[in-house]
C-alpha cells in the first residue's frame, strides 16, 4: 500500500515506564532519521531523551492526540491504539487484542528480547535500528569506584529481599569500593529502611542521575527501569531476576533463581511466598558481582 507524503512525518507513542522507553530508543531513534518525528509519553521522555543526547524529535504529552502522521504504537495497550485509530496509518505490536485497530500489526518474533519487539516495529517502516545507546562520556573508558544497590520495586515479585546482607558483604570483601544505595523518586523512605548505615542517593532527575551514574563501577539491581538506563548510560549492570526472565527483559549480566514451574510469570503480586526470589542466595550474587567487576576491570 502507498502511503504517499504521510511515510515523511511520525508520531510515535512512547511506553509509559523508563524501563521500556530506554529500550525503545534505539528504534525511536531510526525512525526520526528517517523524518520529521514526534513523540507522546510520560513526563520522564524529556530527561530521558536528554541524559541519553536523542535529539531531532519533539515530546508531547501522552494525554494529547496526534492530528496526522504515521503512528508508531510502542506502547503495547488496547487503549493507545483506539485513542490513535483516527491515524492513516498505525503499527504496533499485534498483542493484546488491538491487531484490527492497526493498518500494520507487527507479529513479534518468538522469545524475542523486548528490543527486539521495538526493532520490528521499526523495521517495518524501514528504519534500520542500532544497538544499545551510550553516553559519549560513558563510552569513552574510564571506570567508577562505586557499587550501587538499586533494592526498590513497587511491584513484590521483582523486589529481591537481601540487599542489606548484600551490601554487607560487598563492603567488606571489596573494600576498594564504595557501596551507595540509589532510590527513585517516592522511594527514599523504603530504601533508607533497607540500607541502614549506607549512604542513599534519592530521587535524582534522570540528567542528574545519569551524571551521578559515571562513578558507578557496577550497578546491582532488581529488574527495573533504573537498571535499564544505567545500561544505556554504559554502566556495567548486574540484574536479579524474579518473575521475569533475562532473555526478554533483561540488560547486562543476570542472576535468577533458575528454573521453576510458575514462571516466568510477569506478575505484580505472588501466592506462592516469592520463591523465585528467596531462592538467590547472598553468595550467588557476590560472587557474580566479583565476576563481572574481574572482567571489566581486573578488580577484586
Amino acid at each position: 500500500m502507498d502511503y504517499g507524503v504521510q511515510m515523511a512525518r511520525f508520531v510515535i507513542r512512547a511506553p509509559d515506564h523508563l524501563g521500556d522507553a530506554t529500550m525503545a530508543i534505539p528504534a525511536m531513534r531510526a525512525i526520526a532519521d528517517l523524518g520529521e518525528t514526534v513523540v507522546y509519553g510520560p513526563r520522564l521522555l524529556g530527561g530521558l531523551f536528554e541524559a541519553l543526547d536523542v535529539r531531532s524529535v519533539t515530546v508531547r504529552p501522552g494525554t494529547d492526540l496526534p492530528a496526522e502522521g504515521t503512528g508508531v504504537l510502542f506502547k503495547p495497550s488496547f487503549g493507545a491504539a483506539w485513542r490513535w485509530r483516527h491515524l492513516p496509518r498505525r503499527v504496533g505490536l499485534a498483542i493484546n487484542g488491538r491487531s484490527a485497530l492497526l493498518t500494520d500489526p507487527v507479529v513479534e518474533p518468538a522469545g524475542a528480547h523486548r528490543r527486539e519487539g521495538y526493532a520490528a516495529i521499526a523495521a517495518v517502516l524501514g528504519a534500520v535500528v542500532p544497538g544499545k545507546p551510550a553516553t559519549p562520556q560513558r563510552s569513552a573508558g574510564g571506570r567508577g569506584s562505586i557499587i550501587a544497590l538499586n533494592p526498590w520495586s513497587p511491584s513484590e515479585t521483582v523486589r529481591w529481599p537481601h540487599f542489606r546482607a548484600l551490601a554487607d558483604r560487598l563492603a567488606a570483601e571489596l573494600p576498594g569500593h564504595s557501596v551507595v544505595f540509589f532510590a527513585g523518586p517516592g522511594e527514599d523512605a523504603a530504601v533508607r529502611d533497607i540500607a541502614g548505615p549506607y549512604p542513599v542517593v534519592a530521587g535524582l532527575p534522570l540528567v542528574e542521575f545519569a551524571a551521578a551514574l559515571q562513578d558507578v563501577a557496577l550497578f546491582v539491581s532488581n529488574d527495573s527501569g533504573a537498571a535499564h538506563f544505567a545500561d544505556a548510560v554504559g554502566v556495567p549492570v548486574l540484574m536479579i531476576h524474579g518473575s521475569t526472565d533475562a532473555r526478554r527483559t533483561g540488560t547486562g549480566a543476570a542472576v535468577s533463581g533458575g528454573p521453576i514451574w510458575c514462571g516466568p510469570c510477569y506478575r505484580k503480586t505472588c501466592f506462592l511466598g516469592r520463591t523465585c526470589l528467596e531462592r538467590i542466595p547472598v553468595d550467588v550474587v557476590v560472587e557474580r558481582a566479583r565476576g563481572v567487576l574481574d572482567r571489566l576491570f581486573g578488580s577484586g
